[in-house]
């Protein structure tokens, strides 16, 4: 049964069974990956999973229930579900539903055609990555795997008020993860692209290309003396400590006291250099939305401006609490998830420079590329962190060599103020952004 002709018929029989108010939140992914290994292939996998939440008001009180079947006799089942537990759970969530945005915004996220890429393509594909990656060095020794696949989405926000948003989001996608070596030694790494509306706009030769760069280059590696440095946080290893730390914006976590920020809304807490926007208005990025997990309308969202914090991401609960309006960042994780607070797009602008050139401004400091450790070695509440890492060894404005068994140690929120310039490098391929950032100085502990 379709979704849309099940919720009618869900809220229809809900009338019937005496419930004032419902709401569903429906999600779906299809997906078919390829997986080559040695010229051949490894792995196919066609998925296809779907899931319904229901919410709905019954004799005054909000009852739940969940399915993962779109069939006749799941209705009854939620209805009766919703209705049981409504009478046994006591529950502080708003029982008022939302009725819906005045507009939304109109974004091109799906390409209908995009999961029909025909599998002999995917493979093909994989198959050529791979031996595109084995021919660019001679010291690549093996292809771990060679990936292929395509991906969409679906979610679909509907309730009795008169809400009704739906939206659909689709991504192809290529990656190779290889090993290399010599006698001695043996080092792993990989790359990725993707491509949200043609498969074929993915260029195999340029991964590969960046793939045998990123594990070549860590041959020959070894310690450095510990010591306060000069730092270059790469794009993507300053992308991973951003994600580990960006839940410090969250209202929800703020009003918790999981986050150092309380109380500092309007305050300088960063560097005039230091811009952060959750925008999930971007297009041709993966974050891209026109409404959060409550159906409100997505906006984007400036919290760090030029240093000073404007605001923390809510949804309508924390919204409520704090006298303010919501940001459209409610979120949940699935359809089964409990309501949340979460970013769509978040990112720090990027400056103008490249990443060769804010190498060239350091006589001696390190250029990290891989943060490894992050949920264990990150603190969000405090900001510190300490993580072991991996990358180069900056001398006289040029890199000198690889570097391994090093940690790297600081302050998050000290970290915002002591960046001296920002790369122009950018790279979204998640919901989390930065370019590469040149730290005044961190704590390296190594030989």
């Amino acid at each position: 049964m379709k979704i849309t002709q099940f919720q009618e018929r869900l809220f229809e029989q809900g009338r019937e069974y005496g419930y004032t108010d419902m709401e569903i939140y429906y999600s779906a992914s299809r997906s078919v990956a390829v997986t080559v290994r040695a010229g051949e292939v490894d792995s196919y996998r066609v998925a296809e999973t779907s899931g319904l939440s229901f919410r709905g008001l019954i004799r005054g009180r909000m009852g739940y229930a969940s399915t993962e079947q779109l069939e006749t006799d799941s209705i009854s089942f939620l209805l009766e579900e919703a209705a049981g537990n409504a009478a046994v759970l006591d529950t502080d969530d708003d029982s008022d539903l939302f009725g819906g945005s005045d507009q939304y915004p109109q974004l091109q996220t799906y390409t209908a055609g995009l999961l029909d890429t025909p599998p002999d393509k995917l493979i093909a594909a994989a198959k050529q990555l791979e031996q595109l990656v084995l021919d660019a060095d001679e010291r690549i020794t093996m292809v771990r795997q060679s990936s292929a696949s395509v991906r969409e989405h679906e979610v679909l926000i509907a309730n009795t008020r008169g809400l009704h948003c739906h939206q659909q989001d689709s991504v192809g996608s290529m990656s190779v993860y290889v090993l290399a070596g010599t006698e001695s030694e043996t080092v792993s790494g990989g790359w990725f692209d993707y491509d949200l509306s043609n498969f074929e706009a993915i260029d195999p030769q340029q991964i590969a290309e960046r793939a045998a760069y990123e594990v070549v280059s860590k041959l020959g590696a070894s310690s450095m003396p510990s010591g306060m440095v000069p730092v270059i946080l790469r794009e993507d290893a300053a992308s991973s400590l951003l994600a580990a730390h960006a839940s410090i914006f969250s209202a929800e976590q703020v009003e918790k006291g999981f986050s150092s920020l309380v109380g500092k809304l309007g305050e300088t807490i960063a560097g005039s250099n230091i811009t952060l926007v959750d925008d999930p208005l971007m297009e041709r990025v993966p974050g891209t939305t026109t409404f959060d997990a409550e159906g409100v309308a997505a906006s984007r969202n400036v919290l760090i401006e030029q240093g000073k914090l404007n605001t923390f991401l809510h949804n309508r609960k924390t919204a409520a609490k704090a006298g303010t309006t919501t940001t459209g960042n409610a979120a949940r994780g699935g359809y089964k998830g409990k309501l949340g607070v979460s970013h769509h797009n978040l990112y720090i602008e990027p400056g103008t420079r490249s990443l060769k050139q804010l190498i060239a401004d350091i006589d001696y400091g390190v250029l990290i590329t891989e943060l490894h450790g992050l949920h264990a070695g990150t603190n969000p509440t405090s900001g510190n962190f300490s993580l072991s890492c991996i990358g180069y060894l900056i001398e006289n404005g040029a890199i000198a060599r690889p570097v391994n068994q090093i940690t790297v140690s600081g302050n998050f929120y000290e970290l915002l103020n002591d960046v001296v310039e920002l790369g122009n490098d950018a790279r979204f391929t998640g919901s989390c952004t930065s370019p590469s950032l040149r730290v005044r100085e961190l704590s390296i502990s190594g030989s």
